[in-house]
């Protein structure tokens, strides 16, 4: 029986985690019965040069938009004509992971996105990202409806972040969840949401409100069940470990985020790159398999 609000609430206030987890690894066994846990290896370039270099360097097709800082305030038809250059140079690279919240923070908005977004796809691009924070939404149901149903028209693949820990209220998580859900039925556009939990600066103290470990897997669990029309659920180690990424693959999640390229760059201390992550990826019982920004996964495994 599919679930509704009221209930992933109550499984939210639930103290019986076990059977929780129990319950969310049965949905993911159901979507993915392979047993396989995918991951993402990416470069840890911040410019669009840079990164078209670092793909070339390591024989990669996709360069992820996520975290270039040169995108920083230029407007939707100067990324389009740069995305257009780059592509008469590198014809075999595509883009991934457009943050939607790059835009809105030029003042082009969803509006301006979703009249774009044929003429960025042209250009090179496959995939566009959302963050979603419970406690401040950015974003209406309606606009988003618009954007979504924009994506899948042009063919463009969607991933979503959920955002907790940031004083947002258990109704407000479930809230997030269960629009996503109405949209991914309106849509199908909706490939992979992953679940984060709210970094605040070091120098900030830890607020109450901040989401422990069990609070992160409950919410996990939960996300996986209530979204059972969204094929890949994904857990972020970089805040809360590998202990608890080992726990969150037999919570729901089949894909372990992604690791950067090379150990030379700045990494979480508590983490040594994929070595690591593919090692605790099998001691959860699960067989390791890189995969790309569009979650095609690796032949060679």
């Amino acid at each position: 029986m599919a679930w509704n609000s009221a209930r992933a609430l109550d499984a939210l206030r639930s103290s019986d985690l076990l059977e929780l987890g129990m319950s969310a690894n049965q949905v993911r066994h159901n979507l993915h019965p392979e047993h396989v846990v995918t991951y993402e290896l990416r470069g840890q370039a911040a410019s669009l040069e840079d990164a078209i270099h670092e793909v070339a360097l390591h024989g990669r097709g996709d360069v992820s938009l996520v975290q270039m800082r040169d995108l920083d305030n230029i407007s939707l038809d100067e990324l389009r004509a740069r995305l257009i250059t780059l592509r008469e140079k590198f014809p075999e690279v595509t883009f991934t992971q457009l943050p939607i919240s790059s835009l809105q923070a030029i003042g082009e908005g969803i509006l301006g996105l979703t009249e774009t977004l044929p003429g960025l796809h042209a250009a090179g691009l496959r995939s566009i990202s959302a963050n979603f924070d419970p406690a401040q939404p950015s974003l209406s149901h309606s606009e988003l409806s618009s954007l979504l149903r924009t994506a899948a028209s042009c063919g463009l693949c969607v991933s979503v972040s959920i955002t907790i820990g940031n004083s947002e209220s258990l109704e407000q998580r479930v809230e997030t969840i269960a629009m996503l859900r109405a949209l991914q039925q309106e849509s199908n556009v909706i490939q992979a949401v992953l679940v984060r939990v709210h970094h605040p600066a070091t120098s900030e103290a830890r607020r109450e409100e901040e989401a422990t470990a069990v609070d992160y897997l409950k919410t996990l669990a939960v996300t996986r069940i209530f979204l059972d029309n969204v094929e890949h659920l994904q857990t972020d180690w970089s805040v809360m470990g590998p202990k608890v990424l080992e726990l969150a693959l037999r919570f729901g999640a089949d894909d372990a985020g992604s690791v950067p390229w090379s150990q030379a760059g700045p990494e979480p201390s508590h983490h040594g790159g994929e070595s690591e992550l593919r090692r605790i990826i099998r001691d959860a019982g699960f067989k390791p398999v890189e995969r790309d920004a569009l979650f095609r996964q690796s032949l060679l495994h």
